[in-house]
């Protein structure tokens, strides 16, 4: 009997430490194209070993903001504190893997508002003050610097180009976007929201651009339903959904026409497999909304 209670013993250990090997192989970081990133900078250096965390463990490190991450399909984040030599300032540096150019960029167009100050980087980005985000392929890079003084923008500028560099997937910004209209366009404002859109559960794949006019701003959206079919069904299924308000849409030839109760426009049509239009249009911008969405639908009707 207490030969058999050591053989059992001993392959309850060996089964332990086989999951415990399978674990670690399997562990964000172990073999993870992110330490590649990760640059070994001259006169700086990590202040503790990089962090990993995985969909299951973002909640750890952004718990407020993970289930934004999570939507946009987020795959791995590492995390760096580099320290300058001899001084108190220090570099935090954080690369998400979105999966996906167009998962990075939604995330990344989620957090940026228009009037952040632009910087070369990447496939966009911005610096302000001790900030610097940016995107370049399916990557979402961002830094933080603290007690940089004014060498702040110079040290975040420094790591960032050391970590564009070892990006080799560089895909551009969603080619969607150069469709909308331009007049009125508001630089800096589109975004990309993957689910949910509208508040809809059955509206995903949505671009936005922010117009504005007389220091009065409108929306220009197009839905990617992925075919003519799915797109003329969705489209039916939001009609339909109002059928019953004091606002429904009315149809206008091809085109269907809501009037909220806050007094706005919204103006929507199918073209392909693309639903598309205008929203929070005001009443004195009706008549260019209308030749903007007639615009919209042209270039979505010749596209591919």
């Amino acid at each position: 009997m207490k030969g058999i209670r050591i053989l059992l013993a001993m392959l309850l250990i060996n089964l332990a430490l086989g999951w415990l090997l399978i674990a670690a192989a399997g562990a964000p970081g172990s073999d993870s194209e992110l330490k590649s990133l990760l640059p070994r900078m001259e006169g700086w250096q990590f202040q503790e070993e990089p962090q990993f965390f995985s969909p299951g463990t973002l909640f750890e490190y952004i718990n407020g903001a993970s289930e934004a991450y999570l939507s946009y399909d987020f795959r791995e984040l590492v995390v760096a504190q580099y320290q300058k030599n001899g001084t108190e300032t220090v570099l935090v540096l954080e690369i998400y893997d979105m999966g996906s150019p167009l998962n990075a960029f939604g995330i990344f167009s989620s957090e940026r508002y228009p009037d952040n100050p632009d910087i070369n980087l990447g496939n966009a980005g911005y610096l302000e003050e001790e900030v610097l985000n940016f995107i370049s392929g399916r990557f979402y890079v961002k830094l933080l610097c603290y007690n940089g003084g004014e060498e702040t923008a110079d040290y975040l500028k420094q790591l960032a180009r050391e970590v564009e560099a070892r990006i080799k997937d560089r895909a551009g910004l969603p080619e969607l976007f150069r469709l909308f209209p331009s007049e009125g366009r508001v630089k800096n404002s589109e975004k990309y929201i993957k689910k949910n859109f509208m508040g809809f559960d059955f509206l995903s794949h949505g671009y936005i651009v922010l117009y504005r006019q007389d220091q009065v701003e409108y929306e220009g959206l197009v839905i990617d339903c992925g075919s003519a079919a799915e797109a003329e069904a969705r489209l039916r299924k939001l009609v339909e959904f109002y059928a019953g308000e004091k606002n429904p849409f009315l149809k206008e030839g091809s085109r269907y026409h809501q009037k909220n109760a806050y007094g706005q426009h919204v103006i929507l049509g199918r073209a392909g497999g693309y639903l598309y239009g205008f929203s929070r249009v005001p009443e004195n911008l009706l008549p260019l909304a209308l030749k903007q969405f007639d615009r919209l639908g042209q270039a979505l009707a010749g596209r591919k």
